[in-house]
């Protein structure tokens, strides 16, 4: 055996490579930015939904669709006609850039938030697939009317 170290001592060099200091292992926080993600996600599914409800109420208080198409098929008011009624509801329909722009912010968050040690993780993930959920939806929904339209 080695002579510079105690009998007992099996390993003298095991005190050279010390672990990395763990935080006090108290119990964990939850994170503000997965709070906030989550809080931002529910914010814009609700405001996709409220917007949406609007628009609908505010076209249908404006156009009678019952009138709109005579028994033959053919649009009963002029395609200007129509442009003109519609065309104060169109500032309406920025609001859903500006909503899809809080989901990519809360999925930013999110992420973040997930990557962030020493946190608990139940926020950031709700406020990640929640966002992630809402933005996949409204692309689906583009890439529908781009088949439709083709076809």
């Amino acid at each position: 055996m080695n002579e510079h170290h105690e009998k007992d001592e099996q390993f003298p060099n095991d005190r050279a490579f010390t672990p990395i200091e763990q935080p006090a292992s108290g119990p964990r926080k939850h994170s503000g930015l997965g709070i906030a993600s989550f809080v931002l996600s529910l914010v814009s599914i609700v405001a996709f939904i409220g917007v949406t409800i609007g628009v609908i109420v505010l076209i249908s208080n404006e156009i009678d669709f019952s009138t709109l198409v005579d028994s033959n098929g053919q649009l009963t008011m002029t395609e200007e006609e129509l442009i003109n009624k519609l065309q104060p509801l169109l500032g309406y329909l920025i609001m859903y850039p500006l909503v899809l722009v809080l989901n990519v912010i809360g999925l930013i968050l999110g992420i973040v938030g997930l990557a962030r040690r020493g946190y608990k993780k139940a926020f950031p993930v709700l406020g990640t697939v929640f966002n992630g959920l809402a933005i996949l939806g409204v692309f689906l929904l583009m890439v529908i009317a781009f088949v439709q339209n083709s076809l």
